[in-house]
């Protein structure tokens, strides 16, 4: 089993087909299996691939199709996560929610409600 097969079973054929694989730079490729592979050591909350839902509050608050919700730590984070609005293809590793394409990063909190 490759790597694509194991992240295609992974995220499901629709999330893994909506990542259009096939047109990621080798570096946005990477950073999506290193988050793949913590996920599946330590659990979706250290670790997921998702696409955003829903961004409120000018960015503060980020809402995954995963049903995860996010705080951006910063104003700085926050305008980040608001330029990039439903839709986006992001990771979330430890804190960090990155963009994978243009590649940006900023730091949130789980919101738990």
């Amino acid at each position: 089993m490759t790597h694509n097969d194991a992240l295609a079973a992974f995220l499901g054929p629709e999330l893994f087909q909506r990542l259009d694989w096939h047109r990621l730079t080798q570096g946005q490729r990477e950073a999506i299996l290193s988050v793949f592979r913590v996920g599946l050591g330590a659990g979706a909350q250290s670790g997921s691939v998702s696409m955003i839902d829903a961004v409120m509050g000018g960015g503060r608050v980020l809402i995954c199709e995963d049903g995860s919700h996010w705080a951006a730590r910063e104003s700085d984070d926050a305008e980040l996560i608001d330029d990039w609005g439903e839709g986006a293809l992001v990771a979330i590793h430890r804190q960090l929610v990155y963009r994978l394409d243009p590649y940006q990063a900023a730091e949130v909190d789980l919101l738990k409600l």
